[in-house]
């Protein structure tokens, strides 16, 4: 009962983790694709953002590599 309940938890957390890793590569291609040479544009996270951003990426990497489940 209480593995079925985190083993859902880490499904959402990886759902959630996959959604914050498109959300900034979609920013920064939006970014990319309106700079040009005579006026670059930037893609700046700050620091809270950029924590969070590795935190999901580590994550989907770990669930990849090892699976989301507990047994």
């Amino acid at each position: 009962m209480l593995l079925e309940i985190i083993n859902k938890v880490l499904l959402i957390l990886l759902v959630m983790s996959t959604l914050n890793i498109f959300r900034h590569v979609y920013y920064f291609i939006q970014a990319w694709v309106k700079s040009t040479t005579e006026s670059p544009q930037k893609y700046y996270l700050n620091s809270n953002s950029l924590y969070i951003l590795g935190v999901s990426i580590g994550y989907v990497v770990m669930a990849i590599i090892d699976g989301i489940l507990i047994n």
